[in-house]
């Protein structure tokens, strides 16, 4: 018999009872959409993270007050990161092309009339746009007469913006944070969220004078950037500045650092790592549906083949052969299999579509992935029809048509 007409015969078993043909399409449904799901994510958010470092330029290092932190331990950020050290950093070591000093504080309130937001408030120098990549699209920075002034000044991020004054132009307008009034001067670039998952577009920025004697009174920073004139020679820098910084710090031997350097290559490989973990672990459960789904296409098909004895027996005796018999049973178990993992597929685009719509999530629809899981739905029904195939062409056809 041609292998197309065993074709037709499989998918017209199917549609015959399309109750137990979806109950052993289900498995394969939840399993193919887990990997879907699972592969396009994890694509998408190693895609964004490396994008995002890429942005950061290979040339950063971040020098970041306190040791990290630790299960079970409050965290403090230690006052000992100063402007002097910046300034001691650029002068004694070579490598070193900038620098910029940063004070900020998360969901930090901010208003203008009746509406308010919340945003991320960063003190910081002059240098800040060149540093970070981040151009002003409206008005301007501020500038190194603002910060000797103590300037009541703010750049805003467009969705504060967006927030405060809807599609107003807030170039020379007042809000208030910490009760202290602000002229707006500038706001700017669209930039997303970044690798850490700050939202980058609820920045407020300050001349850092200001945010030292205004705002959150303190001289100490939270971070330092430090932008290298030789990228290649990281690893060497890193250690020239903990030594710097340890000897300023008074940190004797054995006590802990009081600060975390950090490279954008070293959180490329921690979300890696990350990401690799997340991925062997969901890609075992989507695996486990998969194995359940080829359990319950094989413990149905052989329902199947008992309640087709009669058709079987039939088949054998205008002429069939064992191996036609066997050939139809895999190719159904195989279609059942296969559109399961069709279905699987566009189910887990859709979720991984309503998902992102709500939480953002970043995401690569790439072929790889989904013709992975095409293949496993059919070595799936490969492997359960097996076993139902050669019982079905084991069968005495005289035993069947009794």
């Amino acid at each position: 018999m041609r292998l197309s007409c065993m074709a037709k015969q499989a998918l017209g078993a199917m549609t015959d009872n399309k109750s137990r043909t979806f109950l052993m399409m289900l498995g394969v449904i939840i399993g193919v959409a887990t990997l879907v799901v699972i592969a396009s994510a994890v694509l998408g958010a190693r895609a964004d993270v490396m994008e995002k470092v890429q942005k950061w330029g290979p040339e950063g290092i971040y020098v970041v007050a306190g040791a990290g932190r630790k299960p079970g331990v409050p965290q403090t950020i230690p006052t000992t990161l100063r402007v002097e050290d910046g300034q001691a950093m650029e002068s004694e070591i070579s490598n070193i092309k900038e620098w910029i000093p940063t004070i900020f504080r998360r969901d930090f309130p901010v208003k203008h009339g009746n509406k308010s937001a919340f945003g991320i408030l960063g003190a910081t120098n002059p240098n800040w746009p060149s540093i970070w990549s981040t151009p002003v699209v409206a008005g301007r920075f501020f500038s190194d007469e603002d910060i000797e002034k103590v300037a009541r000044v703010v750049v805003l991020g467009p969705k504060i913006a967006r927030a405060l004054f809807d599609d107003e132009d807030p170039i020379g307008r007042t809000v208030i944070a910490n009760n202290n009034p602000f002229e707006v001067i500038g706001v700017i670039e669209e930039r997303g969220t970044s690798a850490t998952g700050l939202d980058l577009d609820s920045r407020m920025i300050i001349p850092l004078s200001t945010g030292q004697k205004r705002v959150f009174n303190q001289e100490y920073l939270v971070m330092i950037k430090i932008v290298l004139h030789d990228p290649l020679r990281t690893s060497e820098s890193v250690d020239d500045i903990r030594a710097l910084l340890r000897e300023r710090h008074h940190l004797q031997s054995g006590v802990e650092d009081d600060f975390t350097l950090v490279t954008p290559i070293q959180t490329r490989d921690y979300v890696s790592k990350i990401s690799g973990t997340f991925t062997l672990f969901l890609v075992l459960v989507s695996g486990i549906s998969l194995i359940v789904g080829a359990i319950v296409i094989a413990n149905i098909m052989f329902i199947a083949v008992d309640e087709r004895r009669s058709e079987i027996g039939i088949r054998r005796a205008v002429g069939a052969a064992k191996k036609d018999i066997l050939t139809q049973f895999l190719l159904e178990s195989i279609c059942i299999a296969f559109v399961g993992g069709i279905a699987g597929t566009l189910a887990g685009l859709v979720a991984l579509k309503a998902v992102s719509t709500f939480i953002k999530l970043p995401y690569a629809i790439m072929w790889q992935p989904i013709a992975l899981a095409l293949v496993s739905a059919v070595i799936v029904g490969l492997f359960a029809g097996i076993q139902p195939a050669r019982k079905a062409a084991g069968l005495n056809p005289i035993e069947t048509l009794k």
